[in-house]
C-alpha cells in the first residue's frame, strides 16, 4: 500500500469516528489493507486525519517472525465511574485489562530504551477496554476472513476506562494475579493470570522501543497491553467493573 492509499484509508476511518458518513461494509478495494505494514500506515495517518489528542497507545506483538510490532492510537479515555456513550461505541463488548501510564516523557531517540528506564517511567493502572465497530458489520464472525481490515479499524477499540495508577507495580506477580469482572454486581469472570504474554509489562517495553522510532510516548499517555480475559458482552445500561487483586479496579456504565 502506497502512502496515498494509506491516507485515503485513514481519512475513511476518521470520517467514521466523526460520524460524517454512512457506515460501509468494509474498506474500498483501492485502499484495503493487506498486511500489518499497511495497518501501521493507516494508524499513523489516523492520528493526523482525526486531529484529536492521542490519550495513549495500544501495543501489539503480531506473534510471528518478520511481522512488525504495532502501535495504535487511543482517543477515548475515561476515568473510573464515567459513562460510555453511543458516540464512543454502539456495542457493549468489553474486557478487563492492565494498562500502564507514562509518568515522564519517553521521546523519540536512536538509542533503545533499557528495561529499567521503561519500568521506572510507568505506573500500572487497572482498566476496562470497550470495543467499537465503525464499519457496518454484524460481529466478529464477519471479520474472521479479513483480519487486516479489523486491525485497521483502529483495532476495533472504542476506548478505555482507567482507575488509579499504582507506582509499586513491580511487587505484583502478574502470572497469578486474580481479576474479577462484574456486571451490575454479578460476577461474569473470575480467574488468575491468563495474560497472553504472562507479564503485561513486556508489551510496554517493546512498545516504547517501537514508538521511539516514530512519535515517542508523552507523560500521561496510557499503554495498553492486551487482556487476560475473554471478551464480555454487557446488558443494556449496565454497570461493569474490573477488579485486580492488589492493583485496584475500574468501573463504567453503558448509556445504551
Amino acid at each position: 500500500m502506497d502512502q496515498a492509499k494509506a491516507t485515503d484509508a485513514a481519512k475513511l476511518v476518521a470520517s467514521l469516528y466523526r460520524g460524517e458518513i454512512a457506515r460501509p461494509k468494509r474498506f474500498p478495494e483501492e485502499c484495503r489493507p493487506s498486511s500489518f505494514f499497511d495497518v501501521q500506515e493507516i494508524f499513523d495517518g489516523l492520528v493526523e486525519q482525526l486531529d484529536r489528542p492521542v490519550q495513549g497507545w495500544k501495543l501489539y506483538f503480531p506473534f510471528k517472525a518478520g511481522q512488525p510490532n504495532l502501535v495504535a492510537p487511543i482517543f477515548n479515555l475515561l476515568s473510573s465511574g464515567e459513562h460510555i456513550t453511543p458516540a464512543m461505541s454502539d456495542v457493549r463488548i468489553w474486557e478487563p485489562e492492565i494498562v500502564f501510564r507514562a509518568n515522564i516523557d519517553l521521546p523519540p531517540r536512536a538509542e533503545a530504551y533499557t528495561y529499567e528506564e521503561v519500568a521506572s517511567a510507568v505506573d500500572a493502572v487497572p482498566a476496562i477496554e470497550f470495543l467499537a465497530f465503525r464499519f457496518d458489520v454484524s460481529g466478529f464472525e464477519e471479520l474472521a476472513d479479513r483480519p487486516f481490515e479489523a486491525y485497521a479499524d483502529n483495532t476495533l477499540s472504542g476506548g478505555f476506562v482507567v482507575g488509579e495508577a499504582v507506582a509499586d507495580w513491580r511487587s505484583i506477580d502478574f502470572s497469578s494475579l486474580r481479576f474479577v469482572a462484574q456486571e451490575d454486581g454479578e460476577t461474569v469472570g473470575d480467574a488468575r493470570g491468563g495474560h497472553p504474554v504472562v507479564d503485561p509489562f513486556i508489551l510496554v517495553f517493546v512498545g516504547v522501543n517501537t514508538a521511539r522510532k516514530r512519535h515517542g510516548i508523552r507523560k500521561g499517555q496510557i499503554l495498553a497491553t492486551l487482556s487476560p480475559s475473554q471478551l464480555l458482552t454487557a446488558k443494556p445500561r449496565s454497570t461493569i467493573s474490573a477488579k485486580f487483586e492488589g492493583l485496584g479496579q475500574a468501573t463504567a456504565t453503558f448509556d445504551y
